[in-house]
């Protein structure tokens, strides 16, 4: 289990991808894909960020569409 406002918090509150203003929390290794619904495998993200990586992994996400287009 983990707590939104202590990953928020121990990240700044801030996007962990680009600095932006983090809104949502991003499993970095998606459920889907394998990922653990545990605090170690979930990061601040803002909207776009995470929006735009989806259930991808960073590495398809990073060869597919980074930087995020904001």
């Amino acid at each position: 289990t983990y707590s939104r406002s202590e990953i928020l918090a121990r990240w700044g509150f801030a996007c962990c991808y680009c600095d932006a203003p983090a809104e949502h929390l991003d499993h970095v290794q998606p459920i889907s894909k394998g990922g653990d619904d545990k605090a170690a495998n979930i990061v601040p993200a803002c909207a776009p960020c995470n929006l735009s990586k989806g259930a991808l992994t960073l590495a398809e996400w990073a060869a597919r569409d980074f930087p995020p287009p904001f």
